[in-house]
């Protein structure tokens, strides 16, 4: 079980709630909280099971599980995946790990040489291939720390300005320039104003607006 985290230490780890990370991730708030539940051992909780908000960490790995997911493959097989890749990099968050990026394909191929079942074999087939050909894109819109662990999520691809950082607004998706959350742009243009207007009110680039309206309806499409 994972151990409490002590106040002060969640300053910078980015904190969201479980809709909003539900949001962040598209999908319905019930799976979320399912798939963050200590039982299903998917995710590690570094602020303890009882506590309604994940960190940035956790939010990566809820990323991974739902591209997993979309693509047919169970819960069983990305959790063995999960295990064996903290195994094998020595963490609690082996998805958002830039290693994973290398050596994802190694623990597929590992999981496939040592099972017996068909069944199963063949859904590690599936993962091999997602993660082949579909996760490749969701990577390169991550920013890691030391070539370590994910440090900045990029959304919109590293030019697009949408930054969940959780050194900054805790981990909330924010203009990466001004500081200014997405979705506070995105509101403000939602209740009838011109982007331009709402360039001029909150002090921002157009092309600020611009951004948050693509990042927040891409959430809600």
């Amino acid at each position: 079980m994972p151990t409490e985290t002590p106040p002060h230490s969640r300053l910078g780890s980015g904190l969201y709630s479980i809709p909003d990370a539900a949001r962040i991730v598209r999908e319905p708030i019930d799976r979320v909280r399912r798939w963050v539940n200590p039982e299903e051992q998917l995710i590690r909780r570094s602020l303890g099971s009882e506590e309604r908000t994940i960190t940035f960490l956790e939010l990566m790995e809820l990323h991974f599980i739902s591209i997993f997911r979309s693509e047919g493959v169970t819960l069983q097989t990305i959790r063995k995946a999960a295990i064996a890749a903290s195994r094998r990099f020595g963490t609690d968050y082996p998805f958002a790990v830039r290693r994973f990026d290398t050596d994802g394909r190694t623990i597929f191929a590992t999981l496939i040489k040592d099972e017996e079942d068909e069944e199963v074999v063949e859904d590690l087939r599936r993962g091999q291939y997602v993660f082949r050909q579909i996760m490749r894109p969701f990577f390169r819109r991550l920013e890691y720390r030391d070539a370590n662990e994910a440090l900045r999520y990029w959304p919109l691809g590293t030019r697009g300005r949408v930054v969940l950082d959780p050194e900054r607004h805790f981990g909330k998706p924010i203009d990466s320039e001004t500081g200014i959350p997405t979705k506070t742009l995105y509101e403000a243009v939602k209740i009838g104003q011109d982007p331009p207007d709402v360039a001029k009110w909150f002090d921002v680039p157009r092309r600020a607006v611009v951004a948050a309206i693509r990042f927040e309806s891409s959430l809600t499409a």
